[in-house]
């Protein structure tokens, strides 16, 4: 087995390594001193990595782009935490960063890489300079991050169809039974609205009443769900943070999906009272009240 490099866009000409466990060599148990060690070349590893491989800062260890070497003995000069994309949350290699020279010296190769991050100071301009590299004609493809993330989402874009497949039977199901519960309660009430009628309160009054009651169940609903769906997100989260040991948000609530649940709730109330009202009014006040 060997080693595959990429370089990545880090600061000071930094790159990236991605070493298989078996091919790192264990460390010495020392931390890095005086003299020749203290020369050593400082590479940064992940802290899941550093983790799984019982390393710490100052630990001196050797590595190589293949079993057979040669190997490269470097200090462990700083840990970090990366923000990790999705798709890379099941990978089990172990991340290792180098900087540039030492990468090249022990790859044995210069001046190739594979890929080059650029930042921009201002990202909204991101397609323009992409074009504008890619008609320079120059031997690579220029992408933008939101191309990459369609290029490589496509296993979340299926997830994603699925949830918005679920949203849909939810609400239908929700719908159901916000017709049913309305049902029942018209029943419930239908002496109260004949008396109501008898008394000469318009058909318009008793019709507002039975609309306020079912937007009134729909929102109160609607409360219990986000109550429900915020717990129920926050167990997503810490569970699915501690399996991958990461920071990612696995499941938001976002202020314009609380907006959709409650214009949402709104519309279903006024649709479930508005049919409730109808079965109620249509019928004459005598027999409402059993007459």
């Amino acid at each position: 087995m060997r080693i595959s490099f990429h370089t990545t866009g880090l600061p000071a000409a930094a790159a990236a390594a991605a070493v298989m466990y078996g091919l790192l060599a264990g460390p010495t148990g020392h931390a890095a001193g005086a003299g020749a060690e203290g020369a050593l070349p400082g590479i940064a590893m992940s802290e899941r990595s550093a983790r799984q491989l019982g390393l710490h800062e100052g630990a001196i260890l050797e590595i190589a782009a293949g079993a057979t070497g040669p190997w490269l003995r470097v200090r462990l000069a700083r840990v970090y935490r990366p923000t990790l994309y999705p798709s890379e949350l099941a990978l089990r290699t172990v991340d290792v960063r180098l900087h540039l020279p030492d990468l090249q010296a022990l790859e044995g190769g210069a001046d190739e890489v594979d890929s080059i991050v650029v930042r921009l100071r201002r990202p909204a301009q991101a397609n323009v300079v992409a074009a504008r590299l890619n008609a320079a004609a120059l031997g690579f493809r220029a992408y933008t991050s939101a191309d990459l993330a369609r290029r490589n989402s496509s296993t979340f874009e299926v997830i994603a169809r699925f949830h918005r497949a679920i949203s849909a039977v939810s609400i239908l199901a929700s719908s159901v039974f916000l017709l049913a519960i309305m049902t029942l309660r018209g029943e419930g009430l239908r002496r109260q609205v004949g008396l109501m009628r008898l008394v000469g309160i318009s058909r318009a009054s008793v019709a507002g009443t039975v609309l306020l009651i079912a937007t009134g169940v729909a929102l109160l609903g609607s409360a219990v769900g986000i109550g429900l769906g915020y717990a129920v997100s926050a167990a997503i989260n810490g569970y699915y943070r501690r399996l991958f040991d990461t920071t990612l948000v696995f499941s938001q609530i976002t202020p314009a999906l609380l907006a959709d649940v409650a214009g949402l709730s709104v519309m279903l109330g006024v649709a479930a009272g508005a049919l409730t009202a109808w079965r109620l009014l249509r019928q004459p006040p005598l027999r409402q009240i059993g007459r």
